[in-house]
C-alpha cells in the first residue's frame, strides 16, 4: 500500500497525468437512443429522469409525487462549445479555461409549467464526465441559492 501511495505522489509532482481527457461530441449527451438519453438526476435530494431530447433543444424531466403517478415538466438545453461560453448572461461555475472538450451542458426545467415565460424557468448547469460520458455534476439555482445536482446514464452502471 504505500509503494502504491509514493507511486501516485511521485506522479503528481512530477505532472504526469493519469489519464487523457477525451474530448465530447453532442450525441454522448443524446446518443443513446432514437428517443434521446435518460439520466437519473437528483438536485438537492429531489430525485426524478431527466429526458434530452434528440433535437438537441428540447427534453423533459419527470418526477414520481407520493400523491400518485409522474408529474412532467419540459426541459430545453444547449451545449456549450467552451465553458467559458456565457449563454443567457452566466458563465459556468468555476475557474474557466479555454477548452474543446466540449463538455458543459446548460438545461432549464419549466417547474412552473409556463411555456411562454422561460425567464421563470430553474436554471441547471453542468459538466459531463469526459471519461466514462455516462454522468453530468453540476449547480442549479433556486431563488438565488445555489445546489447541487447530478444525473446519471440510466443504461449506464454507477460502478
Amino acid at each position: 500500500m504505500k509503494k502504491i501511495l509514493l507511486i501516485l505522489f511521485a506522479l503528481c509532482i512530477t505532472g504526469i497525468p493519469f489519464i487523457a481527457f477525451a474530448a465530447l461530441t453532442k450525441n454522448d449527451f443524446i446518443g443513446c437512443s432514437s428517443y434521446g438519453c435518460t439520466y437519473n438526476i437528483v438536485w438537492d435530494g429531489w430525485k426524478g429522469y431527466l429526458t434530452l431530447g434528440p433535437d438537441g433543444k428540447t427534453g423533459e424531466l419527470s418526477q414520481s409525487l407520493p400523491s400518485g403517478g409522474p408529474k412532467y415538466f419540459a426541459v430545453r438545453y444547449k451545449i456549450a462549445l467552451n465553458p467559458q461560453d456565457s449563454i443567457e448572461g452566466m458563465q459556468g461555475p468555476g475557474n474557466q479555461k479555454p477548452s474543446s472538450l466540449g463538455h458543459r451542458i446548460i438545461f432549464w426545467v419549466d417547474f412552473n409549467n409556463t411555456p411562454k415565460n422561460p425567464k421563470d424557468d430553474q436554471r441547471f448547469d453542468g459538466y459531463m464526465m469526459t471519461q466514462t460520458k455516462d454522468a453530468i455534476a453540476g449547480v442549479t439555482w433556486w431563488n438565488g441559492i445555489p445546489f447541487g445536482f447530478y444525473a446519471y446514464n440510466k443504461t449506464a452502471p454507477l460502478i
